[in-house]
């Protein structure tokens, strides 16, 4: 499978400056062009990358093989659209949220939705992990005009890149992640949002490590994940739905109705102890 000889990437905040770390450390014989508004976001990257060539706009990436489109959702089927329109190589986006985007570029052949599965809550390049996207899963999700070689060669440089590639249909995946990644946040924000109802010192005196664990992706990024939620809100509501049938089904049980507190914790458990890896009995 031909590799790209020069990828583009549009954003260099956490996942487009990430995915810049990767393709300069395993695949250097590849260019790199990138587009990044932001002053300091670039000057951070340029420092670190020094042979990333700097354009003004998406359109002028029209020598790329790739173009990886690492911007906030609203921005990405404008952008996308952009791209294609100058540039005769494959687009793919990094966003959360598949099925809008996905939907809006079912008529662009060239476009294949994607969703690395890694990141941070601080926006920025290089303000979590360096290293966010190493080994991390990278889930494609093709529409139907998408030509097979296409999707394949994406699949090929990807691995190059040390990800582990899943295809999944753009639906599939908003209700997948509405439950393991936008649900989370959304209680962390929940959380920390009844939190901010208690006076300040006593929160400062009295905070816990798991209140602080819980609250934890509250922190910054709000505008980055409110769009985020909007553009998932059916399946994020109905993940929302049945997690409040469950604290009620906890709060039934605290009165002696329907099945035990111990019973649905220990259940909870077990799933907790498969996610986290424990083998402690």
């Amino acid at each position: 499978m031909d590799a790209p000889d020069r990828i583009g990437i549009v954003g260099t905040g956490l996942i487009g400056a990430a995915l810049a770390a990767l393709v300069s450390r395993r695949a250097p014989n590849v260019a790199i062009e990138a587009v990044e508004p932001q002053g300091a976001y670039r000057a951070a990257v340029a420092a670190q990358f020094p042979r990333i060539t700097w354009r003004h706009c998406a359109e002028d990436l029209r020598a790329c093989d790739m173009v990886f489109l690492c911007c906030p959702p609203h921005a990405i089927q404008k952008l996308a659209r952009e791209v294609l329109d100058t540039c005769d190589g494959l687009v793919i986006d990094a966003g959360s949220v598949k099925g809008r985007i996905v939907e809006g570029l079912s008529d662009a052949p060239r476009f294949i939705g994607g969703h690395p599965l890694a990141g941070g809550n601080r926006p920025g390049p290089f303000r979590a992990e360096p290293d966010a996207l190493v080994a991390a899963r990278f889930v494609l999700t093709p529409h139907a005009g998408n030509a097979e070689p296409d999707v394949e060669r994406v699949e090929s440089f990807l691995a190059r890149l040390g990800f582990s590639v899943v295809r999944l249909d753009a639906g599939a995946h908003d209700q997948i992640v509405a439950r393991t990644s936008h649900l989370p946040h959304l209680l962390s924000y929940a959380y920390a949002g009844l939190l901010s109802e208690m006076d300040h010192d006593e929160l400062q005196v009295f905070a816990s490590r798991s209140t602080r664990t819980l609250s934890r992706h509250a922190a910054q990024n709000t505008r980055m994940w409110g769009e985020i939620f909007e553009q998932n809100d059916t399946a994020l509501s109905d993940a929302l739905d049945d997690l409040i049938l469950e604290l009620m089904a906890l709060r039934n049980g605290f009165a002696g109705a329907g099945d035990s507190v111990a019973k649905r914790l220990e259940t909870a458990a077990q799933t907790a102890a498969i996610l986290n890896g424990s083998n402690d009995e």
